[in-house]
């Protein structure tokens, strides 16, 4: 099992509306087959941590990778990247994780 996780550092003040995008591609990520989602939103967090993480589930790399290319195939997903980047500061950062156990 996998964990796919995106970062977002967002503008001061836009975090809501970010946090509500990201649920809208968690609806593109079901839509795709895709795993299971979680928003995270930080609070009392270090300062420089990010906003908002986005996570996805996924039995295996192969299965993560081809919802991934679904997804970003998808011309919601253009219009939703192209709404949500004048709310980021700087491009989401992604990390993977291995569930160990």
């Amino acid at each position: 099992m996998y964990v796919s996780r995106l970062s977002f550092s967002v503008q001061p003040g836009r975090t809501h509306e970010v946090e509500e995008a990201l649920a809208k591609l968690a609806g593109l990520v079901r839509q795709a087959g895709g795993g299971n989602t979680r928003i995270l939103r930080t609070s009392y967090a270090s300062l420089g941590a990010p906003d908002l993480q986005f996570e996805q589930e996924a039995e295996n790399l192969a299965a993560l990778e081809d919802g991934m290319q679904q997804v970003m195939a998808m011309p919601a997903f253009q219009q939703w990247s192209a709404s949500v980047t004048p709310a980021l500061l700087h491009s989401p950062k992604r990390e993977l994780f291995r569930v160990a156990g």
